[in-house]
């Protein structure tokens, strides 16, 4: 189990300087939005790394993930409020804020932070899920100059369909598996994070066919 433990606490955080590179060498041909996204990922990276350090000496870290949901949701609803029209604005405006009131109240008055944010972790999933597909439907609707993967929208949106998706079994259940055995943690954990990494290659594809 010891090679799981390195995949999931080393080697897939480190992943995420694959898009990072490729969004550095293009971050002039990139949109905002993109740079958005870029940034976002600068921000993982910094927690993954604060994460794993509190972790190798046994300190517990379900405070960073109520902290980190916040920002996450942030950073991805202003990537989407970009995409969108601006008809939607207000409204990406105001999710921001009623999701960081809630998590809020999650963290002192429902699972006080000794547990993970399964609550506002799955909500978060589902309306970026919404997110993706709202997307998909507009540009099905939309006449297309450019062949599907051509665009590098398409494979942001995609790898946030897939994670998010995915991942509602580990948002709803991560307190569960803190009193599951440790084996039984790792093996799941590394699953979750196999999805992390084709997340971060899907992000690196994004980036690559991204044009201003």
């Amino acid at each position: 189990m010891d090679y799981l433990y390195i995949y999931i606490s080393y080697i897939i955080p480190l992943c995420v300087i694959i898009p990072l590179i490729i969004a550095l060498v293009r971050y002039r041909l990139l949109t905002f939005s993109f740079k958005i996204l870029f940034w976002f990922l600068i921000f993982s990276g910094i927690a993954n790394a604060i994460n794993t350090t509190l972790s190798s000496h046994h300190i517990t870290t379900t405070t960073l993930f109520h902290i980190y949901t916040i920002f996450e949701f942030a950073f991805i609803t202003w990537f989407f409020n970009i995409v969108f029209d601006k008809r939607w604005h207000y409204i990406m405006i105001g999710l921001v804020v009623i999701f960081t009131i809630l998590c809020v109240i999650n963290f002192f008055f429902v699972q006080n932070g000794v547990e993970f944010d399964t609550y506002t972790g799955t909500l978060e999933a589902v309306i970026i899920i919404g997110y993706a597909i709202l997307y998909l439907i507009k540009e099905n609707d939309n006449e297309q100059n450019i062949t599907w993967e051509q665009s590098g929208l398409n494979w942001i949106v995609i790898s946030f369909l897939i994670y998010y998706g995915c991942g509602l079994f580990m948002f709803i259940s991560s307190n569960y598996l803190l009193h599951a055995t440790r084996s039984v943690n790792i093996i799941v954990w590394s699953v979750f994070d196999t999805i992390t990494l084709v997340e971060y290659l899907l992000f690196a594809t994004g980036f690559y066919k991204c044009k201003t």
